[in-house]
């Protein structure tokens, strides 16, 4: 293992359970699909991906000031999704997923509307 590889089976995060940052990161990837942000934030996901562990770490350095504007218990969960890979795919799909599912359902009411 060299200097920079991160090892896959470490897991960032204990104080959160799977299912509680799998609802985080869908509450989060339906957010950004409904105020239309899916293409910069998907960029910005996949630039950040070999990245993560330097962005879970400034989120760390950055956190008592980011608490005062944010919700803490939301920040720390968004902490544990950035520094996994595997959850930052995750969110990836499911932002993908969902603009998928919007665009479905907006050509299926736009056909029975003519």
């Amino acid at each position: 293992m060299g200097m920079w590889t991160v090892p896959d089976d470490v897991e960032v995060s204990n104080k959160f359970s799977s299912e509680e940052l799998d609802e985080f990161i869908n509450t989060l990837a339906k957010l950004v699909v409904d105020k239309h942000m899916s293409a910069p934030a998907v960029m910005t996901l996949e630039m950040i991906k070999p990245l993560s562990l330097l962005g879970q770490s400034a989120l760390m350095i950055f956190g008592p000031l980011i608490d005062m504007i944010f919700d803490p218990v939301k920040m720390e969960k968004f902490q544990a999704v950035i520094g996994d890979r595997k959850r930052i795919e995750q969110l990836m799909t499911a932002i993908e997923d969902f603009e998928l599912n919007k665009k479905e359902t907006k050509e299926g009411v736009s056909s029975e509307q003519e």
